[in-house]
């Protein structure tokens, strides 16, 4: 057999594979990555949106072997084979334990979590606890990864080493999988707002090496993924990048109405008695093997082709309205910028994460007005921010890229963050605005939405804005 193959990638063009890694991509639970895709529904809006966590995860592992090279070059008694093929390892699986449609499993995965499960705090965690439980147990995995690689793999996934290039690498705001996304993305749905120079970005990246005292280890040496200043203005249009795929892609109406009615169909299936999709969405950290051979049997297709004939009629509903693309319609839109602090803050509290209590009363309120059911009206917050680098943000935290300044003569002055760019840089200027795009957005079936006059269409949407600035 031979030691390496290749395959073709509309993103990167010919990605070689060594023979531990095609055998990974072969083995049964990657394979299923084929059939979850990276963008949920996002194709009832943009159809070529059909790419899969299958393609991103080995574009990731791409991406992480070329900067590694790159590292090498830079660097060559610091970055020896052996971390680049592990590296390589840890970006092809860091997505092993994606649900079915991808993120949105996670709201169902923290939502369903028995009391006493350590889900984190992050959303985004669940799936990377689920990868880890993968890795230790699945027998496919553990066949054809050696030695220490499973406990290096878990260790990047997690990010328990702090200040390691290697950590930074795989999860952080200059990682590949970032870098993969963003070029994938785009390209599927058949948009240009993803694009950067991804060529430039590589050739900027290097290591930072500074020893620290630490009180329990002296002298210790840490390293950082940085970035030259010559790339930074390769790095803004990346970060520009992610903030516009943001607001055209991800958030698009169509897309986050999917991912809402998505999420409302498998709770009602949930609260309504399926035992089911109840098993497959409780994290079971006490019985993680049977969790896992469960969970690993689920992706996208099966979970639609199940609820659209299940026994919960809601559920049912909603899951052929989604196969047959007759969707939620936003009814009212309201915008924060304009309102006073308190207000915003009150408001912004109607989405309970936990209980739901004040969700609940304000829908079944807008419920009324409407005369609908209340389980078809949905209230989704939205917290992104301005684009600023300035402002902490969904999209940015102002300290967390490192930039080495080449024209610093002292190391201690080298590094910097985007803010130390603000004179350079339009994205570094401080934000005066830090609540702008602040937005709660209502979603309802109501089919005649569109046959309403106008002038109806704005009261009612003016009723429902109301309630939601109600105590």
């Amino acid at each position: 057999m031979k030691e390496n193959s290749e395959m073709r990638d509309p993103i990167h063009g010919f990605i070689r594979l060594s023979k531990q890694e095609k055998d990974l991509i072969d083995t049964e639970v990657f394979q299923r990555l084929r059939r979850i895709r990276q963008l949920a529904m996002a194709s009832l809006v943009y159809p070529g949106a059909l790419h899969t966590r299958f393609d991103h995860s080995i574009g990731v592992m791409h991406i992480t072997g070329r900067i590694c090279a790159r590292l090498k070059e830079l660097n060559p008694t610091r970055v020896n084979k052996e971390d680049v093929k592990r590296l390589r390892l840890a970006a092809l699986l860091h997505d092993i334990g994606h649900g079915p449609f991808s993120h949105v499993s996670e709201h169902l995965l923290k939502k369903y979590a028995p009391e006493d499960a350590d889900t984190g705090k992050v959303l985004e965690k669940i799936h990377e606890k689920i990868t880890v439980d993968i890795i230790r147990s699945n027998p496919q995995i553990k066949e054809y990864l050696n030695d220490d690689e499973p406990d290096f793999v878990i260790n990047m996934i997690q990010g328990q080493e702090a200040w390691n290039w290697h950590c930074d690498l795989i999860s952080s705001e200059l990682d590949a999988d970032k870098m993969d996304y963003l070029l994938r993305d785009s390209y599927f749905a058949g948009v240009k707002y993803g694009e950067y120079d991804i060529e430039k970005i590589i050739e900027s990246c290097l290591i930072d090496v500074e020893e620290t005292d630490h009180p329990n280890d002296t002298d210790k040496i840490e390293s950082s993924l940085a970035i030259s200043s010559k790339g930074i203005y390769a790095l803004e249009q990346l970060l520009l990048a992610r903030y516009h795929m943001t607001q055209q892609v991800y958030w698009h109406r169509v897309s986050l109405i999917s991912n809402e009615m998505i999420i409302r169909g498998i709770s009602l299936a949930i609260d309504e008695g399926n035992t089911e999709m109840k098993k497959l969405y409780q994290y079971d950290q006490n019985n993680k093997d049977e969790f896992i051979n469960n969970y690993l049997k689920y992706h996208d297709e099966k979970i639609i082709e199940l609820l659209r004939n299940c026994e919960q009629q809601k559920t049912r509903d909603i899951f052929n309205r989604l196969y047959e693309r007759r969707l939620f319609k936003m009814v009212a839109e309201l915008r924060l910028k304009d309102e006073a602090l308190r207000t915003k803050r009150r408001i912004m509290g109607i989405i309970d994460g936990v209980t739901r209590e004040r969700q609940v009363e304000k829908e079944k309120e807008i419920a009324n007005l409407l005369k609908i059911d209340p389980d078809y009206v949905i209230i989704k917050s939205l917290q992104i921010r301005n684009p600023n680098y300035g402002s902490r943000s969904y999209i940015l935290n102002p300290d967390a890229i490192k930039i080495f300044d080449e024209r610093e003569k002292e190391h201690k002055d080298k590094l910097k963050d985007m803010n130390d760019y603000k004179d350079e840089l339009y994205f570094a200027r401080p934000s005066t605005d830090e609540t702008s795009l602040e937005t709660l957005q209502v979603y309802a079936l109501y089919d005649g939405w569109h046959t309403l006059s106008e002038e109806c269409r704005l009261d009612l949407e003016t009723n429902i804005q109301t309630i939601l600035k109600s105590v």
